[in-house]
């Protein structure tokens, strides 16, 4: 069943509607599997993507859309703007006060909803602080020549955010305790391979709006450019031409890593199931019923069809699975 986002009032109404507007903004498939969860998971939700997002856009829309030069000069402020930011997500975690309340980056409202959710819960800081290391990998612009650092950079940008995703799934809400969750491994186990083979679908899907800004801003590896012989700089001429065909060979061979993760995490999804309700159960079969529609079709009549249909495709996708 797909709820409206829970009605948001009470003292701390303001906090968790300004989580609202933030999460969203974007992932709109993450936010509509998300509201088919109770209101006090909602909240959670709303909260830990918020902070996230917050952190997210200083790096991806703001730092690394800079021109080289300007680049160099704001290297340092976002590296401390990172600290300053993960400092907010570990006193939020231990109910205290907001280190930062004038300068951020986390504002006072989703600092507040943070408070009230991580700092009332179980679940440790540690999808905000691999978060943390992968956006100080891209502020250092490391590069990322080889698919384990591809693997690496996926662990804290996307299998972290999942990480949170799957604890909320089996999370219970009592208003003594707060939330607790009876997973028996970290959320992080059964979140990871599904994560990454999102991730890389995710890449694919969206590569003919990320190939138009900077290269830095798209996350394949090196090495599976060279094995698909191509450069960035092709894909984006071949793009530009819609010669989609000349994307195939690339499409194949990230498809393949994809779905080597997929088997993996498969096995360890199933493992929630035994702590999951139907609904549940449903909500992340949903969820990944997207990701791997999308994948089919880009496998069924090769990836350069896919791109040929983009848009019809992605909007059946998401509406089928995940009905807004």
């Amino acid at each position: 069943m797909t709820r409206m986002p829970a009605p948001i009032d009470g003292p701390n109404a303001d906090a968790f509607s300004a989580c609202n507007d933030l999460a969203a903004a974007k992932n709109a498939n993450l936010y509509r599997a998300a509201m088919r969860l109770g209101p006090e998971r909602q909240r959670f939700f709303l909260a830990a993507y918020a902070s996230m997002r917050v952190i997210d856009d200083i790096v991806d829309d703001g730092f690394l859309e800079l021109t080289d030069h300007e680049r160099d000069y704001a290297r340092e402020d976002t590296l401390i703007a990172i600290d300053h930011w993960q400092q907010q997500i570990q006193a939020a975690k231990i109910d205290g006060d907001n280190p930062h309340p004038e300068s951020g980056p986390l504002s006072q409202q989703v600092f507040d909803a943070l408070r009230l959710t991580l700092g009332r819960s179980d679940l440790e800081v540690d999808p905000w602080v691999d978060l943390a290391d992968a956006l100080r990998r891209d502020v250092a612009e490391d590069p990322m020549d080889e698919w384990d650092d591809f693997i690496a950079y996926c662990e804290g940008a996307t299998a972290a955010p999942a990480s949170i995703f799957v604890y909320l799934l089996s999370a219970r809400f009592d208003n003594e305790i707060g939330y607790t969750s009876p997973l028996t491994n970290p959320p992080l186990y059964h979140a990871r391979d599904m994560a990454i083979f999102c991730y890389v679908v995710h890449i694919l899907r969206d590569l003919p709006d990320d190939i138009k800004g900077p290269d830095r801003l798209v996350t394949i590896p090196a090495e599976i450019l060279i094995a698909a012989d191509i450069t960035l700089g092709e894909i984006r001429n071949a793009i530009g031409q819609k010669k989609y065909d000349e994307l195939d060979r690339l499409g194949t061979i990230l498809l393949e890593r994809a779905w080597e993760h997929f088997e993996t995490g498969q096995a360890r999804s199933a493992e929630l199931l035994a702590i999951l309700d139907a609904e549940e159960t449903d909500t992340l079969s949903r969820l990944f019923a997207v990701y791997i529609e999308l994948a089919s079709a880009m496998m069924d009549n090769g990836y350069a069809a896919f791109l040929k249909d983009r848009d019809t495709i992605i909007a059946q996708t998401a509406n089928n699975s995940l009905p807004g």
